[in-house]
């Protein structure tokens, strides 16, 4: 039995660039008699019918820092399933529809599955009902309309609610909570339905303790520019970042600019965000366990393409709430460092 999975999306929708992962392996199974079957689950007396798997992962600017500890999990996921795959980076997609193009080639090119992360919520509903007639699709990190109920397709995410509550009980622990704080948020990409539950949440934690929030700047394409504008006209004591990308651009701001004493909190996993937090320039960062949420993306989409009697449903994997004085506790490495082992 020959399993290949592909990892794979579109540079804008265009350029398609493929990327194999020379660390992971796995060619052929031959299930001989008394041998473990991995798509039947039992030991077999005949050989398993060849069987190739395909599928694509199609992600917004899949080359961010912000996927990998994702792609951690997509390897250990692989290894643990004897699974290969490929990986294809992408940009920025400008709309959903650009992002339905390049998932309908994807199956144009024989993928069996497909696991995305939707760049936008409104408007999915129809185009998913489409695609899952051809496909079996699982969502990472986003929000969809409301599905025909024919179609499978099941998601994994966070609990955007408690993360955003979470993330604004931080900022209310500011050293400079006895002054009347002025606040500033970068709230990522709020075409996604969940990313605007995690603003909402936050928003009503800093409203009800009557804290101001200046400016809420939306993703529209060029974060850094917009930010130094936002700053500029009306200047804060805190930002806080809902997204590893924005977080990431709101460090460098901080760190060009000599802003100091600028508190920065956020949401985000990446090696420069742990390094900033560890030497003080974060107080506070949400970590989302996204290994976890690529590994299960991985088995469970394996078990929905292998027939399996374990449909998987809707999933939610935690985050973590992490500090300088707690990151390198039992257990927080595991999740700050993965090693997709």
């Amino acid at each position: 039995m020959e399993i290949c999975i592909a990892v794979a999306a579109d540079f804008m929708g265009e350029v398609e660039t493929h990327e194999r992962e020379s660390n992971l392996y796995c060619r052929s199974w031959n299930c001989s008699h008394n041998a473990f079957c991995p798509f039947f689950g039992k030991t077999t007396g005949r050989k398993c019918a060849s069987k190739s798997i395909k599928i694509s992962i199609v992600v917004d600017r899949s080359s961010s820092a912000g996927w990998d500890k994702f792609r951690k999990g997509l390897n250990a996921a692989s290894k643990k399933y004897n699974i290969e795959y490929n990986f294809v980076t992408t940009g920025r997609f400008l709309s959903i529809q650009q992002e339905y193009l390049s998932l309908s080639r994807e199956i144009k090119n024989g993928a069996d599955g497909i696991i995305t992360e939707l760049r936008a919520t409104e408007g999915t509903g129809v185009l998913l009902n489409e695609l899952g007639k051809s496909t079996k699709l699982e969502l990472v990190d986003c929000e969809k309309e409301v599905t025909d109920p024919t179609v499978s397709i099941s998601s994994i995410g966070v609990d955007e609610e408690a993360l955003g509550e979470a993330l604004g009980k931080e900022v209310l622990q500011s050293n400079l909570q006895n002054q009347r704080l002025r606040i500033g948020i970068l709230a990522g990409n709020q075409n996604k339905g969940n990313m605007q539950k995690r603003l909402d949440a936050l928003k009503k934690v800093l409203e009800e303790s009557e804290k101001e929030i200046v400016w809420i700047m939306e993703d529209k394409g060029q974060p850094r520019k917009d930010l130094e504008v936002a700053n500029h006209k009306r200047s804060v004591d805190i930002i806080i970042a809902l997204d590893n990308d924005s977080l990431e651009i709101a460090t460098r701001y901080l760190r060009d600019t000599g802003r100091q004493f600028v508190e920065l909190y956020g949401v985000g996993d990446s090696d420069e965000l742990i390094y900033s937090l560890d030497v003080g320039m974060i107080r506070s960062l949400i970590v989302i366990d996204q290994y976890q949420m690529a590994y299960s993306a991985v088995v469970n989409l394996w078990q929905r393409l292998s027939n399996s009697r374990n449909t998987p449903g809707d999933q939610s994997v935690d985050f973590y709430v992490v500090r300088a004085d707690n990151m390198y506790a039992d257990g927080m490495e595991r999740i700050l460092f993965p090693t997709g082992q």
